[in-house]
């Protein structure tokens, strides 16, 4: 009978907290807002950084731009470091993007492929930075600029 009795004062004691408990649950639960878009999401200025947003961004010159000689040397380099073995040999892809077309993931500019060879990138580029001197990456550079370059035409022999 004791027990009984106990049962009873302990839900008696506990069963008003349980409402209150429950009504203030329901009380402080808001609407789910819309998440943003990925569009948003890709546009949005990521922290409040000390680098002020530039309108259009700078390109830096290439030291070894149309100079043929680094060119070749790029193309050896290209060949050496077993870049073909992801980009194929005429940079036209593979298991890594294409490189003679005019869809660049990383960005196409100097500075970017300069920045790409160096760093490397997720999901299969290695960094060359610890490897290659900066001189050798900026002909890599050159030679892969050259790729996607429409070829230049011959003079017809005469």
């Amino acid at each position: 009978m004791r027990i009984i009795i106990y049962s009873l004062l302990v839900v008696g004691v506990l069963a008003p907290w349980s409402v209150t408990i429950s009504q203030s649950a329901d009380v402080t639960a808001t609407p789910q807002e819309t998440s943003p878009s990925v569009t948003q999401l890709l546009h949005t200025e990521v922290g409040a950084t000390h680098i002020p947003v530039q309108t259009k961004p700078t390109t830096y010159v290439n030291p070894y731009a149309n100079n043929s000689d680094a060119i070749v040397e790029g193309r050896k380099l290209f060949n050496s470091m077993n870049c073909v073995g992801c980009h194929a040999p005429q940079g036209g892809g593979g298991m890594g993007p294409p490189l003679s077309d005019a869809d660049w993931i990383y960005g196409g500019r100097p500075e970017q492929i300069y920045l790409t060879i160096m760093q490397g990138r997720p999901n299969g580029m290695p960094a060359f930075g610890s490897i290659l001197p900066d001189d050798s990456i900026w002909k890599l550079v050159a030679y892969i600029k050259t790729l996607n370059s429409p070829p230049t035409p011959s003079k017809p022999s005469e």
